[in-house]
């Protein structure tokens, strides 16, 4: 991360909008469940297929081996993709300490009876799952291959970025990067099945670059930008491979760059899609990058002001409406939400945002989507703690307020992007983790907490640190997530190091 970086993120507070448009608490009529009363669903109303539009660039070759996350039927027919298994082999594998080494089947599956091995009640870490185990296959794929960034291939995600969660098959994607972090932008996928990442698609070959003037970015393409300026009218900018001079480098993928909150899977189009600068979309099926210029408006450009996504924002699918939903607000910008229709490529500008909270997650619930904003960060006539409620049908913003025995004035108020947020549903209730001065001596340890969205009380859950955790990550982002399908919660902490889960009991 660059030091100009960080200081181009740091918004100014600027509220738009009263608290009066936040007093609709909840933001729901009387018959919406609350915001802990239902898991996200799995999937939605099918809409058309989200392959190429006619503003997409140009598909990119294939990259890497054929996904298993989807298939073509022989009859041209889309196969959906496999439930999570099990394997039914005898290999249990080991626990040494808190490192976990997985069992598995001849077809490399996680045996089940190796999941019970793993304790409950504590954090794990899982033996061989940095995403750096990759490196070396990567090279392999592309001789020569060299990421230009100070971080490498661990970049992809410690860079200012998320992941694409697959909860019912418990698998995600990375796709990051950017700045000086990588050049890297490649997508990569991590199946708990097999407790192993994969390459999902392999990036962009740094030696179609030779000659071209980086400078201290990666996250645009310096001769795409050039041609952007040249030609206003074009739809090319300079997030994008496109460089008439070295063909081979014109592939039409975007470049990398830090995603923040903001990819997403779209389980009805078999998708994965961001919308930081322009709309990206990444087809498993056709294994194909689709981009859309926002409000179809060639060179448009974003800041906080005006939405586009931009930074530091969240990304949701509205099966309902079938729209992605956008949200730059997030660490202090103050757009408005838009969406994109992924049927007809339309448009919109949604509500305008309450006033800005610095910090922040969100989970999804049903049709609701519940924010935290990390204590400490908000104005002084501002109530803390609180949860900020969205609700999907209704468009209406909300606030929850909590009670707890937070002192303000031991709150940790700088910049920091370490917040954690999650929802459980068994537990019905939301796991978080933020710097706190609990015992005033100015070390602002991280403490984790349980939210309850009935009785709407934060509460100190200590339990949720027990075992070699290892500390929290600065830029944790949405990798901190609950899965059904081990009752566990799971906190992919850094591209470099281990995979760590927390069976829960």
């Amino acid at each position: 991360m660059t030091t100009g970086h960080l200081s181009r993120r740091l918004s100014s507070w600027i509220l738009i909008v009263s608290l009066s448009v936040v007093g609709v608490v909840a933001g729901c009529d009387s018959s919406d469940p609350s915001p802990g009363e239902q898991p996200s669903p799995d999937g939605g109303t099918n809409t058309p297929d989200g392959g190429p539009s006619p503003d997409s660039g140009t598909a990119s070759p294939d990259g890497g081996p054929s996904p298993d996350g989807g298939t073509t039927s022989p009859d041209g027919g889309q196969q959906p993709p496999p439930e999570f298994t099990w394997g039914h082999g005898t290999e249990s594998g080991t626990l040494v300490g808190n490192v976990w080494t997985p069992g598995r089947d001849a077809t490399g599956l996680v045996n089940e009876v190796s999941w019970a091995l793993v304790p409950k009640d504590r954090w794990i870490e899982v033996a061989g799952t940095p995403l750096t185990t990759l490196d070396a296959e990567v090279k392999a794929a592309l001789p020569g291959f060299r990421d230009l960034g100070s971080q490498g291939l661990a970049g992809v995600i410690n860079a200012y970025s998320g992941v694409a969660l697959d909860a019912p098959r418990a698998r995600w994607w990375a796709f990051g990067g950017g700045h000086a972090d990588s050049s890297n932008n490649g997508i990569y996928r991590f199946d708990m099945a097999k407790m192993r990442w994969s390459i999902e698609q392999l990036p962009d070959h740094s030696a179609n670059w030779t000659g071209v003037p980086w400078g201290n970015t990666y996250s645009s393409y310096p001769p795409a930008s050039e041609y952007a300026k040249a030609h206003p009218d074009s739809d090319v900018t300079g997030d994008e491979f496109f460089d008439p001079a070295r063909p081979a480098a014109s592939t039409g993928n975007p470049t990398a760059r830090h995603t923040y909150n903001g990819l997403v899977y779209n389980p009805d189009l078999e998708e994965i899609a961001f919308g930081v600068r322009r709309m990206w979309r990444y087809s498993l099926t056709t294994r194909k990058w689709t981009r859309h210029n926002p409000f179809n408006t060639p060179g448009a450009s974003y800041n906080g002001e005006t939405g586009y996504g931009g930074a530091a924002g969240w990304t949701f699918w509205d099966e309902v409406a079938g729209r992605y939903v956008f949200g730059p607000t997030e660490n202090g910008n103050y757009s408005r939400w838009w969406s994109f229709g992924a049927a007809d490529k339309s448009w919109k500008w949604e509500v305008i945002t309450p006033p800005t909270w610095f910090f922040a997650q969100m989970a999804r619930v049903g049709r609701t989507l519940v924010s935290f904003p990390a204590p400490g960060h908000e104005e002084p006539h501002v109530h803390f703690p609180r949860l900020i409620t969205y609700d999907l049908d209704t468009t209406k913003w909300g606030e929850l307020k909590l009670t707890s025995d937070l002192v303000r004035a031991r709150c940790f108020s700088e910049y920091f992007e370490g917040q954690v947020f999650a929802y459980v549903p068994p537990l019905n209730r939301y796991i978080a983790a933020f710097r706190y001065d609990r015992d005033g001596d100015g070390s602002f340890e991280y403490r984790t907490y349980e939210v309850d969205p009935v009785a709407l009380t934060l509460r100190e859950a200590p339990q949720y640190e027990a075992g070699a955790f290892g500390g929290w990550h600065e830029l944790v982002k949405n990798r901190f997530f609950y899965l059904a399908t081990h009752h566990a919660l799971v906190y992919v902490r850094r591209g470099e190091e281990n995979l760590r889960v927390f069976r829960l009991p």
